[in-house]
Formats: C-alpha cells, sequence, structure tokens
C-alpha cells in the first residue's frame, strides 16, 4: 500500500489586541481575516476553506 501525503493548507492564527487574525494558504493564494469574536473567525475561515477546498 502507498500512502501519499499533501499540504493543503497552512492555518496561522494570531491574536492582536482585541482582533484575532487568521492567515490561511492554499494553493490558491493566502487570504487573511480579521475578527473581534474568535468564533465568527473561525466559522467565515472554514466555510470559505470548504468551497475552496471542495472542489479538489
Amino acid at each position: 500500500m502507498v500512502t501519499i501525503e499533501e499540504s493543503l493548507c497552512r492555518i496561522e492564527i494570531l491574536r492582536e489586541g482585541g482582533e484575532f487574525i487568521a492567515r490561511a494558504q492554499t494553493q490558491g493564494g493566502t487570504k487573511e481575516y480579521r475578527n473581534t469574536v474568535f468564533e465568527d473567525l473561525l466559522r467565515e475561515l472554514f466555510i470559505d476553506l470548504q468551497e475552496e477546498l471542495g472542489e479538489i
């Protein structure tokens, strides 16, 4: 059995003052998300990733 691993996405999440920042790097490029509510930031990030990576 052959296993091939491929990195689909690199996600970095930071907190700067009262704002959360996420940077997602995929084959399509890098996109930055900002929000003061962590759950809202994650929701937006994962919806976009689902749309982009669901097409692979």
